[in-house]
């Protein structure tokens, strides 16, 4: 894929945006790269999933970099790693495939394959943790705080015993699940996962939110790193596509970080959950331009 200085600079931009909303909200930009490239710029999807999921082992190396990461820190994303390697696998296939399908002919019109499920996916996703972040925010402000640990109490065997579950143990196949729908998404939608990791490991598995995101990095990084080997290896990777979001993104991400200190948690949550819900009206907006 060729890209012209115009381009080039558009991109820049737009990673820019996006790096500056992501710094803000304390989020990987991933999940909002994908649908902007392919829908505002044109992108073809596949081209956008796979740059992106290359530009965010950048920012994730450079974020474990800055912390200590202790050996015990390894513990739960090493038990984590088969299912999500796996989900990785057959996440990037699963495009690869749609890649070969096509376009395919739907309500009498004729649409890419992989551009339908990426994007429906992508509305799914955001739609759903949208309206969660706004729910769990107004709770938060009644103080009505809803439960955690929603999945400690699968007791499905074998049951290990991890630091981060104080003693308590924890089905290792329900771990393992979680993992490879993490990495089946993260690999699919060429997205790091923190969208879902970390509410996930905090209202499912009851893990404090401090240890998620450490968490959360060594698993960015291990899905990152691999889906990007294997977008690299399907011809799925632009460098300069690469090279301008994180141009763009790596100023903005700091200008966003310093916005996002002055507004408080739940206010802040809440503005995260409108965003996804105004992105996830971006994508059914598409959807109609592409059946009407």
């Amino acid at each position: 894929m060729d890209l012209s200085v115009t381009d080039f600079t558009i991109v820049v931009l737009a990673g820019g945006i996006v790096g500056w909303i992501a710094g803000l909200f304390g989020i990987g930009g991933g999940l909002l790269l994908v649908p902007v490239l392919n829908i505002l710029l044109g992108i073809p999807v596949e081209w956008a999933v796979g740059s992106t999921a290359c530009q965010i082992l950048g920012p994730a190396t450079t974020s474990l970099m800055a912390r200590r990461i202790r050996l015990r820190d390894l513990e739960l994303p090493l038990t984590l790693s088969g299912g999500l390697v796996l989900g990785v696998w057959v996440g990037t296939m699963t495009l690869r495939q749609l890649d070969q399908l096509g376009t395919i002919i739907l309500w009498e019109k004729e649409v890419s394959a992989a551009q339908l499920v990426v994007l429906g996916l992508y509305f799914s996703v955001m739609a759903q943790v949208g309206l969660f972040s706004i729910w769990e925010s107004h709770r938060a402000e009644r103080g009505r705080p809803i439960a955690l640990g929603w999945l400690t109490d699968w007791r499905i065997p074998p049951l290990i015993r991890l630091r981060e579950f104080e003693g308590d143990r924890i089905s290792l196949l329900v771990l393992c699940w979680f993992g490879l729908g993490i990495g089946f998404l993260s690999g699919l939608l060429g997205m790091g996962g923190g969208l879902i990791l970390i509410p996930g490991m905090v209202y499912l598995f009851g893990i404090r939110a401090q240890k998620a995101i450490l968490i959360a990095l060594i698993i960015i990084w291990m899905i990152s790193f691999q889906a990007t080997v294997i977008y690299a290896w399907n011809g799925f990777v632009d460098l300069k596509l690469v090279c301008a979001l994180l141009l763009g993104g790596t100023f903005g991400a700091q200008l966003g970080s310093r916005t996002g200190q002055l507004w408080r948690g739940q206010k802040l949550r809440r503005r995260f959950g409108w965003l996804l819900l105004a992105t996830a009206a971006m994508i059914a907006f598409q959807f109609v331009r592409m059946f009407f």
